[in-house]
C-alpha cells in the first residue's frame, strides 16, 4: 500500500519531467509568423499527451509552465504570460474531454474517440483566439494579428494529430495510483490513464 505523500512526490516528479518535455518539444521546432510577433511550433503534440498521460490538473501546471518557459527561452518573454494561462487552458480543456471516452475505449483499441477530436478541435481554436487577443494587447494593433489566427488553428490542428497517434500507441501505459475518493491510499497497478483522469474529477 502506497502512502499519500509517495503518491503526491510521483506527481510532482512525472509533471516536472513534463514541464521539460514540453519546452524541449516547443523549442525543437520555431517557425516565426509572418507580420506578426509569435512562432509556430510542435509544443501542441505535448500539450495534448501530457493531459493524456497526467491528467486534467497536472497535465494543465505542466503545459503552461512548460510553453512559458519555452517563450523565455527563445525571447518572446511578452507572450509567457498569456501563453501560460492559454497553453494550460488548452490542457485543461483537453483534459476534460477525455473523461468523456474513458472507459469506453479498450487498451488494444486503435480507434479515436470523436470526444478526444472534438476536444482538441475545442482547445486549438482557443489557443488561435487567446493569442489574437494577446498580441492585440501587446502590440495595440487589432488587424496584424488576424494573420496569425490559421496558423494557430494549423498548429494545433498538427499537434493534435500527433497527439492522437501517439495515444493510441500508449493507451495501455500504467499510470500511478492516486489518493482514493474515500480518503484512503490505493494501490491500482493496472489503472489506465483514462481511467485515472476519470478519478481526478469525479
Amino acid at each position: 500500500m502506497m502512502k499519500k505523500d509517495d503518491i503526491n512526490v510521483k506527481d510532482m516528479i512525472f509533471t516536472g519531467l513534463w514541464i521539460a518535455v514540453v519546452t524541449v518539444v516547443t523549442m525543437s521546432v520555431v517557425i516565426p509568423i509572418p507580420l506578426t510577433q509569435g512562432y509556430v511550433n510542435l509544443g501542441d503534440a505535448a500539450v495534448f499527451l501530457g493531459a493524456f498521460l497526467l491528467g486534467r490538473k497536472n497535465g494543465a501546471i505542466a503545459a503552461g509552465l512548460g510553453s512559458g518557459l519555452a517563450d523565455l527561452l527563445l525571447s518572446y518573454a511578452s507572450f509567457a504570460p498569456f501563453t501560460l494561462v492559454i497553453k494550460a487552458a488548452m490542457a485543461f480543456i483537453f483534459g476534460s474531454f477525455l473523461v468523456l471516452s474513458a472507459g469506453k475505449v479498450k487498451p488494444e483499441s486503435k480507434k479515436i474517440p470523436f470526444s478526444r477530436v472534438l476536444g482538441i478541435a475545442l482547445a486549438t481554436l482557443l489557443m488561435a483566439g487567446g493569442y489574437y487577443f494577446a498580441e492585440w494587447i501587446l502590440t495595440g494593433n487589432k488587424v496584424a494579428p488576424i494573420v496569425s489566427i490559421p496558423w494557430n488553428i494549423l498548429q494545433g490542428s498538427i499537434g493534435g494529430a500527433l497527439a492522437l497517434l501517439l495515444m493510441v500507441a500508449m493507451s495501455s501505459i500504467r499510470m500511478p495510483a492516486h489518493q482514493s475518493k474515500g480518503g484512503g491510499t490505493t494501490v491500482e497497478p493496472t489503472q489506465t490513464a483514462a481511467e485515472e483522469i476519470k478519478e481526478e474529477i469525479e
